[in-house]
């Protein structure tokens, strides 16, 4: 027993004496700022398949000449949207050919395609983005329900419905002997 008492005074006079060296905790905070960036998308067009008339429907297709990005750097966890409007597909006049030929614009669909989360981005969760005939005024074509932060990817696919009764391409100049004048439509994208 009296070893017992003398090792726990040992232990006892060694943990002053420990004490006694230390010196006194300290402390410290460490602070950040974390300001929201912005939303932004980065598209691109697309140039479709020829089509030669043959009597029966057809279709001209294509994918986006290089893969799109939307990145919702807010910090928010806001809902966002990416809309699109399309101008009607026209064959512009040419000098010899006058008249404008045009394919209605509901003949145009955007296929948004898998959409991907980039690195530390939030699942894509939420991300809806069905295949979207265009109607000249603007449309949601990808859109979020809110708390998807971070890039996210996808690469579009674009048909064109190209009816039997449809004119060709208009000639720049001569017919038959100048470049064809393609169909175009011009996409306008907006994301808020």
């Amino acid at each position: 027993m009296r070893k017992f008492i003398k090792a726990a005074g040992v232990l006892a006079a060694a943990g002053i004496l420990l004490t006694a060296v230390l010196p006194a905790a300290t402390a410290d905070t460490v602070d950040s700022t974390i300001s929201g960036g912005s939303l932004t998308s980065t598209t691109s067009g697309a140039n479709l398949s020829g089509v030669t008339l043959d009597g029966t429907d057809k279709a001209a297709t294509g994918t986006s000449s290089s893969p799109w990005s939307i990145s919702d750097s807010r910090g928010t966890g806001q809902a966002w949207t990416l809309s699109v409007t399309a101008t009607v597909p026209t064959s512009a006049a040419g000098t010899v050919e006058t008249t404008a030929r045009t394919i209605p614009v509901s003949n145009l669909t955007i296929t948004p395609g898998t959409v991907t989360a980039g690195s530390g981005a939030d699942p894509v969760d939420g991300i809806t983005a069905p295949a979207l005939a265009m109607s000249g005024s603007a449309q949601a074509l990808v859109t979020s329900g809110g708390a998807n932060r971070g890039t996210y990817a996808l690469t579009p696919t674009y048909s064109l419905a190209v009816p039997a009764n449809t004119y060709r391409s208009n000639y720049f100049g001569a017919v038959g002997s100048t470049a064809l004048l393609p169909y175009v439509s011009t996409l306008t994208y907006t994301i808020s």
